[in-house]
């Protein structure tokens, strides 16, 4: 809770994984995160507020993101906001792991009637802007868009879609520089950031690409909806400067080149598929 504003914000700690060496090491998920609300708001999305943020725990600094809340607090208005979470809006709820009948379709049918959120142009579909939100998978790489991290904020029995949160998982953010920097020095074409970047999957049924989930959204809705995403995704230039905007601390040279170019190849298969 922020005591000046009354404000609710969770910090996300990073977490680790170990080297083939046996040795830890800290993942990006502070700085994916941030990276990916920054692109978010190159594309014009409503997202989660988050911030790269620390604690100091009985000496040992603790490196994550802060992210504020997407519904106000209780008591802050007339009616209390509730946070409705994708796997409880699907026409066939699924649990846990379990993707059998998580889709695009069904997510565009889960979220009929449901209106847009405030930050985003009028005469846009709550469906419409979760097509931007698959869109910003795509061009990240995001693999964690699974059924509980999306949803609906409910006020008093209104229902309207909530900004886009959690996209830690992205840009290459689980690989220890060692890693990175094989990938960006290899003349193996099976092993360039480009076909790492090839590599990723969703967490819709049959695992498709990001990439090829959000070409299949794309689909569903007005071309010139369909075509206010793509040209954004055009401004390649703009969509990698939330990388340069990390500081040099939290975000080493090769993570940087690594997560650009995973970047770039995603927005050239997006628009290349996509147009």
């Amino acid at each position: 809770m922020d005591p000046r504003h009354g404000e609710r914000w969770l910090m996300k700690n990073c977490t680790f994984n170990i080297r083939s060496d046996g040795a830890m090491y800290r993942k990006g998920d502070d700085w994916s995160e941030r990276v990916a609300n920054g692109v978010a708001a190159c594309l014009g999305l409503p997202a989660a507020h988050t911030e790269l943020a620390f604690n100091d725990v009985e000496s040992e600094r603790r490196y994550g993101v802060i992210s504020k809340s997407v519904v106000a607090a209780p008591g802050s208005g007339s009616v209390d906001e509730a946070l409705v979470l994708g796997n409880q809006l699907l026409p066939h709820p699924t649990v846990g792991r379990d993707r059998t009948g998580y889709s695009v379709s069904a997510v565009r049918e889960a979220l009929d009637g449901v209106s847009t959120p405030v930050e985003v142009e009028s005469y846009l579909t709550a469906w419409d802007v979760f097509v931007g939100y698959l869109v910003l998978d795509a061009v990240t790489g995001n693999t964690d868009r699974h059924q509980e991290n999306w949803a609906v904020i409910d006020k008093g029995g209104h229902r309207s879609l909530a900004p886009t949160f959690d996209h830690a998982s992205c840009l290459g953010f689980l690989l220890d520089d060692g890693k990175r920097s094989s990938h960006l020095s290899t003349r193996d074409r099976n092993s360039t950031p480009e076909a790492y970047a090839d590599r990723a999957e969703s967490k819709f049924e049959g695992n498709p690409h990001p990439v090829d989930a959000a070409i299949e959204a794309l689909a569903t809705i007005d071309p010139q909806v369909r075509q206010l995403w793509l040209s954004r995704c055009e401004r390649v230039d703009d969509l990698v400067e939330p990388i340069r905007m990390i500081p040099v601390g939290r975000m080493s040279a090769p993570a940087r080149e690594f997560a650009e170019r995973i970047l770039r190849r995603n927005c050239h298969r997006l628009l290349s598929q996509g147009n």
